[in-house]
């Protein structure tokens, strides 16, 4: 068993999370191409993984191909800052068993093995249908969709550092950390 780590782990999802990529530009400039696809940055980017660098261990997680969450993660991130980049790769498929659709879904208790307890684990995602093992640990972020005056990730750090101490993190509900955040000294 590894050993346990002392900070916890801030799990962040890529596409329409932290980056919109799409295949038809959009009305104001790129920050870059991967393969056929325009890549805008949400607003604020730099300075949101900057503040929670210093107060979380960091790992990308999407449900997006390998190739392409590297070339992301390689613009945006700094070499060695991140615990883990994971890809659909280690996504588990499930079936919705009133649709009958398989899902795609993050399974957190694969991070046990990284050292991370469940209580120490707070994941952000547009998506909670990908979290729906583990809704106690997802912050839900509004889908970015390349709009530059967008303003979550302000927000969403001013949230995510009254989670810091908390002792375990699944105790805390997160569904309106919004309204939460209004209430923040």
């Amino acid at each position: 068993m590894p050993e346990l780590t002392a900070r916890k782990l801030l799990v962040l999802d890529l596409d329409e999370t932290l980056v919109y990529a799409t295949e038809i530009p959009l009305g104001h400039p790129e920050d870059f191409r991967v393969g056929p696809y325009y890549v805008y940055p949400r607003p604020h980017l730099t300075a949101f993984l900057a503040d929670m660098q210093s107060l979380f261990d960091i790992g990308v997680w999407t449900a997006s191909g390998e190739r392409y969450a590297i070339q992301i993660v390689q613009r945006y991130f700094a070499p060695e800052s991140l615990a883990f980049v994971w890809s659909s790769e280690r996504c588990t498929l499930a079936r919705d068993l009133e649709s009958g659709n398989y899902l795609t879904l993050k399974n957190l208790k694969k991070l046990r093995r990284r050292g991370y307890l469940l209580e120490q684990i707070i994941a952000v995602d547009d998506t909670p249908s990908k979290y729906r093992r583990s809704y106690g640990n997802l912050v839900t972020v509004s889908e970015f969709t390349g709009d530059p005056g967008d303003a979550e990730l302000p927000l969403l750090g001013r949230y995510l550092r009254s989670l810091a101490g908390v002792p375990n993190v699944r105790q805390i509900e997160k569904r309106r950390w919004r309204q939460q955040v209004a209430h923040l000294p």
